[in-house]
């Protein structure tokens, strides 16, 4: 009612100043308009129009968002999904398990306790290698101008040696610690110059080169969105940066195959530094782990089955009627239908309308899904179908579901049941809430302009601080937070041409250079952290046969942070 009202005295105002416009300047053609004139309909006729008019005025800013949020469905659905719950997990082999190495591919569903009567469910982002082996002790060492990091492994088995356990590789986790991750995720990518393994049992000695230490989480395939069909992938590290960001404290540690010949239970892997590590950096074995993988609650399942009559615009798709706010659609897979007429079962499938599949096989057969919101503000989704066939039709609905906010009300080590035999699981950390989208017109109407970004327009402070705007969901308080830091640490932002060889053959890319207060940030590690994230963002820019090339300084610490040139995969046309 208040809105009513309000834009009801808007058009109102607005009528009234173009009546004193229309007698001051054409006096003869407007008699009944003035304000001395007796006529009461006349009143009555503005009163009545500024009614009209107001209704259409609050019609178009209530459905405008919605319609520019079909159009953002269309070009980036990553952008409108809901971000569901986030948290990590770990494994380990049972104590009587007699398996000594296991591969837990990511897509690995895990299960939680009842909350609310219902069983959240997890999926694994990262492959996890799953060793009978655990961190026994680190810490750090110099030695002439060298100093180090050591990373004591111990097999946990009485009768098994290290040759017996198979290893490839390790993921690495580097906790949740800003200070200590941040820092040693610096190290370990900047000032690492040799690697060296050795048996502290058999006195053996391996070397690593440093290339077999790899970066984790910043590829497509490692993203824990990699469940959207389309979308900008790019963008999609950008939320992660913001709602998770030690997803990217990880590395890998490749060539570990060398070890197979290891006769000895305990090895120290030394990880040698040009650079002495801060002197308030302290190391802790239990932050650090072997077998930790982000999770993400997403899951399949089909909803409740519908009729469709085609006697109603719309349907509303219930997932489970018994529990309305144990599942929230993420997304549409699939839609079937199917019929009997005349004796004969009839099979269909209706195509995405926002994907465009109906045009490739000239098919008439089409689905919109679009999101409405109650009288309660309870958000829900509506299926309208587009057919050519008029008769009675089961619907059947494959979707892409997670469970709203029941995670964010489990505890540590709720999240504890998998399909895998001889292995324990648990959640280390409470699961984050979900995020959502508020559909503003404002701000979707931004993130259409900021889709045509190239080097030309991003390239500045003020275009890129429009798209992080609009991707970190400000409502949130520590994202906003992290904006604000971002804001006022990112001094200036500069790009010229560069060129290099690549197979022989010169090719030109862009440096962008990004100035950077770094005193703002709790370690140069942070400013590290970002840098990945914004040159793997940038190149998503880069057009084939072009490169991206990062360049941060840092203006207080007056260290230079060099990132390596991404070639880019954008088509020119």
């Amino acid at each position: 009612m208040k809105d009513n009202i309000f834009y009801y005295q808007k058009e109102l105002e607005y009528l009234y100043e173009k009546r004193e416009y229309f007698i001051k300047n054409y006096p003869k053609l407007t008699p009944f308009l003035a304000y001395d004139s007796k006529d009461p309909d006349i009143e009555r006729i503005i009163e009545n129009l500024a009614i009209l008019s107001s209704k259409i005025h609050q019609e178009l800013d209530e459905n405008i968002p919605h319609i520019a949020e079909s159009l953002i469905n269309i070009v980036s659905p990553n952008y409108t999904n809901p971000l569901p719950s986030l948290c990590m997990q770990e494994f380990k082999f049972e104590q009587n398990s007699k398996e000594n190495n296991l591969i837990i591919p990511k897509g690995t569903l895990i299960k939680s306790k009842p909350i609310d009567k219902c069983v959240c469910e997890f999926k694994t982002v990262y492959d996890v290698y799953l060793y009978s082996i655990s961190i026994s002790e680190v810490f750090i060492s110099s030695k002439n101008q060298d100093y180090t990091f050591n990373l004591t492994l111990q097999v946990n088995k009485a009768e098994t040696k290290i040759c017996d356990l198979g290893l490839e590789k390790i993921n690495l986790y580097l906790g949740n610690d800003t200070y200590m991750s941040s820092t040693l995720l610096l190290y370990m990518h900047s000032y690492l110059k040799e690697l060296k393994i050795q048996s502290l049992d058999t006195d053996e000695e391996f070397f690593l080169n440093t290339y077999n230490i790899e970066k984790i989480g910043l590829n497509p395939d490692e993203s824990s969105l990699s469940y959207n069909d389309l979308g900008f992938e790019a963008f999609s590290l950008l939320r992660e940066y913001f709602f998770m960001p030690h997803k990217f404290n990880f590395l890998r540690i490749n060539g570990l195959d060398i070890l197979n010949n290891c006769q000895g239970k305990t090895v120290n892997i030394e990880f040698k530094f040009s650079k002495p590590f801060p002197a308030n950096c302290i190391f802790r074995k239990e932050l650090l782990s072997l077998s930790m993988t982000p999770i993400i609650n997403i899951f399949t399942k089909s909803a409740e089955p519908l009729i469709n009559n085609h006697k109603k615009d719309s349907y509303r798709i219930f997932v489970d009627r018994s529990q309305p706010k144990a599942y929230e659609i993420i997304q549409t897979l699939q839609v079937k239908a199917h019929n009997s007429e005349g004796g004969k079962r009839l099979l269909k499938n209706y195509k995405s309308f926002e994907r465009f599949e109906f045009l490739k096989d000239n098919q008439k057969d089409f689905y919109s899904v679009n999101t409405k919101k109650n009288s309660k503000g309870e958000v829900f989704s509506e299926i309208s179908f587009f057919s050519s066939y008029i008769m009675d039709e089961t619907i059947s609905i494959d979707l892409l579901c997670s469970n709203g906010d029941l995670p964010s009300k489990l505890k540590i080590g709720d999240i504890n049941t998998c399909d895998l035999k001889g292995v324990d699981t648990k959640n280390v950390e409470i699961p984050s809430e979900t995020r959502r989208c508020s559909v503003d017109g404002n701000l979707l109407w931004k993130l259409v302009s900021v889709l045509s970004f190239s080097y030309q327009t991003i390239l500045s402070k003020k275009a890129f601080f429009g798209v992080l705007e609009s991707y970190s969901f400000l409502d949130n308080q520590s994202n906003w937070k992290i904006y604000k830091l971002l804001q006022e640490s990112i001094i200036d932002i500069q790009s010229k041409s560069t060129y290099l060889i690549d197979e022989n053959i010169t090719k030109k890319g862009t440096l962008a250079i990004f100035s950077i207060k770094d005193s703002n940030f709790y370690t140069l590690g942070e400013v590290y952290l970002l840098g990945l994230i914004i040159s793997k963002f940038l190149a998503s820019f880069a057009s084939i046969n072009s490169f991206c090339e990062l360049k941060i300084r840092c203006l207080d610490s007056k260290e230079i942070l060099h990132y390596p040139a991404s070639f880019g995969k954008k088509a020119l046309i």
